[in-house]
């Protein structure tokens, strides 16, 4: 088949605490102390004293409970703040549903007890608790809960948008479940994909998976590995029967680069088996015209007229014979949720080098010649001084030899001098 070509994927958590089965009794179940709105005033005073005690048993003994929660959604690798105020003077903790505490504060310091998660004590001075995570990556996905001196102040769902083609994505899902919980495709619930009951936790579907440590403390998230566009969909999460989490998981779409010559063919991958088409939007005023071209919905391919002879099938599409005016991008669109799947960029050149590829070859090349005129250049210099120093050398010899002859004249002419001299004159 977001890509690495830069490809992700987003999920959009939507969380239900209305179950289809009854509205009333749901509302009840799930009801507490702290949250009393949820019972129906008028609904209580017309029933029976019978279906008074009835409710109060539900409410005591339901097997699901759950709490409101800030839902908070972020793209891949950027910043983001879990909000939470509250004047607190004890230990404030941060913890992630997956993972446990990861960081907390109190009146002297604060402390980042995993990486990627951070406190400000002058925040916390003022009353502000918030959670900050300089970094969203995947496995920041999940709930958290702001608790001072245990007691909880807010539960906040985070949910990055972005997932790595490839790569994991978590839908998640918190809701306490005594029962059988289970993950089903939204418009597909004959198949179960992953399920947990208190026993253990089952992977129905290979890719799907849920961890069981998590589903006691409440946390249903369902785990995907290697998520890839088949994967696009939306999911169900409910427990003993009754939905409560409806997360929808899109793959964005795969980015790629392509710098061809006139007369070559473009080749573009559909990666799905979806119905698609393909639309083009030309880089130039003056190109070919832009909009749909093509759409493939099995093994049919329909394409506009100015394309139909151009176009071939198997299983790619490929365009034959690009000409400088079809340089722009192809996209690559679902056809019926009309969500990216691939972008190509296209440029068209008559230089069989694109501009990034002459740049290298005009920096090699310069850097060749200043490794060679160094070269020359010190050569040059070193034959000089050898020249010098040999021409010095054997001047200082032939000096030598002059005055080694010199002294040898000199002494045979005292020589004879002497011999010259009588005697008592010597």
């Amino acid at each position: 088949m977001n890509c690495c070509a830069e490809s992700n994927a987003s999920v959009k958590k939507t969380e239900r605490r209305n179950p289809r089965i009854s509205t009333l009794k749901f509302r009840v179940a799930v009801g507490t102390a702290d949250n009393p709105k949820v019972l129906s005033w008028s609904a209580m005073e017309s029933c029976s004293s019978a279906l008074c005690v009835l409710i109060l048993l539900t409410t005591t003994f339901t097997t699901v409970s759950g709490a409101d929660s800030t839902e908070i959604s972020v793209n891949l690798n950027d910043s983001v703040t879990l909000p939470c105020e509250d004047r607190c003077s004890g230990l404030v903790t941060w913890s992630q549903s997956s993972s446990g505490v990861v960081a907390q504060c109190n009146r002297t310091s604060c402390l980042s007890v995993k990486d990627g998660f951070n406190m400000s004590r002058d925040q916390y001075l003022k009353g502000n608790l918030s959670l900050i995570i300089p970094v969203a990556d995947p496995s920041k996905s999940g709930e958290y809960t702001c608790q001072c001196d245990h007691k909880n102040i807010s539960n906040v769902v985070l949910v990055v948008s972005k997932v790595i083609f490839h790569g994991n994505a978590t839908l998640p899902c918190s809701v306490t479940c005594s029962a059988l919980a289970t993950w089903v495709r939204t418009k597909d619930r004959s198949h179960v994909l992953a399920q947990c009951d208190q026993t253990s936790c089952q992977s129905i579907k290979p890719g799907f998976h849920m961890i069981h440590d998590q589903y006691l403390k409440g946390d249903l998230s369902l785990y995907i590995t290697d998520a890839d566009f088949s994967m696009r969909d939306t999911y169900t999460c409910h427990c003993d029967g009754t939905d409560y989490c409806d997360v929808e998981l899109v793959i964005t779409a795969l980015n790629s680069t392509v710098q061809i010559t006139p007369g070559e063919s473009l080749v573009l991958d559909l990666d799905v088996l979806d119905p698609v088409e393909v639309l083009y939007e030309s880089a130039e005023a003056g190109g070919s015209s832009s909009g749909q071209i093509c759409t493939v919905d099995g093994r049919s391919l329909q394409c506009s007229v100015d394309y139909k002879q151009r176009v071939l099938f198997s299983p790619a599409l490929e365009l034959k014979g690009m000409n400088l005016s079809d340089g722009g991008v192809y996209t690559i669109r679902d056809l019926r949720t009309k969500e990216g799947i691939h972008v190509y960029t296209v440029t068209v050149r008559d230089d069989p080098h694109p501009p990034e590829e002459q740049k290298i070859v005009l920096s090699v090349l310069e850097l060749t010649g200043i490794v060679v005129g160094t070269v020359v250049i010190i050569t040059v210099i070193y034959s000089v001084i050898l020249f010098i120093c040999k021409r010095r050398s054997s001047l200082c010899v032939r000096d030598c030899e002059m005055n080694h002859i010199r002294g040898n004249g000199q002494n045979n002419q005292d020589t004879e001098e002497e011999n010259i001299l009588p005697p008592d004159q010597r």
